[in-house]
């Protein structure tokens, strides 16, 4: 009874905090090659149900019909995950999966409503972001010894195992990973910026009246933090003391260019979408974002010179990025053994490797980041040296809330309302408590 009340009272919580990590902007962090199509969009393509009641489990007659859940609004990604149920289906004549499409503005709630009625699908798709707040919820089942088993994550980055742990079990899987790193014009920029103190020179040297020399989300949202905590890391600072150098420096730099008009004052409303929107329409130099926005910039601006490089890190620390992408879940309290047959079937490294390739993402496999497709593309290659860096905010089922007063910071500092320092030391008191109660 107390998880399915915690799924209730989640479902408002989370839902919003979902809507910010989950795709990580637009929020299209977590979603490349959709050529900016954004989530909740058109709806299913044939052969999916719509989302809006579960069928029997039972299915027709004695038959078990299994529920692989979604919600990709691309034509591309919904044909390709339907065709790998259809193969599976013909290749091994195992059971039925039916997959449905549910509109992201409605993901979430139904997930978390549906976990408290206890008739949750099978296998679905989140954002591995919150496997903690999921798994806290009973949503997610525990798959520890199938995944050890199996196999299936043998290869897979550490930190992106580490985003799927909670309490040292794992409760899922990624479907592929992403990170950011600097976009930067090559007519304007002939050596990219390595370090913080080269970014600002870089960007202030290239700024003109009618160009930004730099730009990045700041708005009240998850894009802003997305954005933000690979340079805390990067000088070896953490969310346990936001008002150590290592954090508020960083901020204190975009706050200086922000005044100093190298960067948009509207910063502080820009989501990474807006940024991706300044660099392509040539209205900056430079910008953080990441591979979903190759597309876009592609087709929008195909004449644009431009090429990427690792985030600039501080001048006397390491490279860092932060991990986006998405995950499978199984459903807590359904037919796991069923629904591992088709994982397994999945997940086959040669089919799972085209299924990536047919979606355009990164793989968080470190032996199929090796593939010449990855390592012969100049843009794919950077990302893929910039996931070694990247890190997950594993910081439990209460980092929305971190978040949150981060975002509150990171606006007074860009706006100009508190310094730098003043706006963390402030999160620092909704943070560090929150930090120490999941990590003691």
């Amino acid at each position: 009874m107390f998880k399915k009340f915690v799924a209730l009272m989640l479902a408002g919580i989370l839902g919003m905090g979902f809507a910010a990590c989950g795709r990580e902007s637009s929020d299209r962090s977590g979603q490349t090659g959709q050529s900016g199509q954004s989530q909740g969009e058109a709806g299913g393509n044939a052969g999916e149900t719509d989302g809006a009641g579960q069928e029997d489990k039972s299915g027709a007659g004695d038959a078990e019909v299994l529920h692989l859940w979604h919600y990709w609004d691309s034509e591309l990604q919904q044909n390709l995950l339907q065709e790998m149920v259809d193969n599976y289906q013909k290749d091994t004549g195992g059971p039925k999966i039916e997959v449905s499409y549910i509109p992201y503005s409605e993901y979430i709630q139904k997930i978390l409503v549906t976990a408290a009625g206890g008739d949750l699908p099978e296998l679905f798709i989140y954002d591995g972001n919150s496997t903690a707040t999921l798994a806290e919820a009973g949503v997610l089942a525990d798959i520890t010894e199938k995944v050890e088993e199996s196999g299936v994550m043998k290869d897979t980055l550490p930190g992106v195992v580490a985003e799927h742990e909670v309490n040292g079990r794992l409760y899922g899987f990624p479907v592929y990973a992403n990170c950011i790193a600097l976009f930067y014009r090559t007519d304007l920029v002939e050596t990219p910026p390595t370090t913080w103190t080269e970014l600002y020179e870089t960007a202030k040297a290239v700024a003109t009246p009618e160009m930004y020399g730099f730009a990045m989300a700041g708005g009240a949202g998850e894009d802003a933090v997305f954005q933000y905590l690979p340079f805390i890391w990067s000088a070896g600072a953490d969310l346990d003391d936001l008002a150590a150098p290592g954090a508020v420096e960083p901020l204190e730099m975009f706050s200086k260019m922000i005044e100093e008009g190298i960067m948009s004052k509207d910063t502080v409303n820009h989501s990474q979408e807006d940024a991706e929107i300044l660099f392509e329409t040539g209205r900056a130099a430079m910008m953080i974002n990441g591979p979903w926005n190759v597309p876009p910039i592609q087709a929008n601006a195909p004449d644009l010179q431009w090429d990427v490089a690792m985030i600039p890190k501080a001048d006397n620390g390491d490279y860092a990025s932060i991990l986006g992408g998405e995950s499978f879940g199984i459903g807590n309290n359904t037919n796991v053994e069923a629904i591992w047959d088709f994982v397994e079937y999945m997940m086959e490294a040669d089919r799972y490797a085209e299924f990536l390739k047919g979606l355009g993402q990164l793989p968080a496999d470190t032996v199929l980041s090796e593939d010449p497709y990855y390592m012969e593309d100049p843009i794919n290659k950077v990302f893929i040296e910039q996931l070694k860096s990247a890190r997950p905010r594993a910081y439990g089922p209460q980092y929305n809330e971190m978040s949150k007063a981060i975002q509150r910071a990171i606006s007074a500092a860009m706006s100009g309302d508190q310094t730098a320092q003043e706006a963390l030391e402030e999160a620092k008191e909704t943070v560090t408590p929150l930090y120490q109660e999941f990590f003691q």
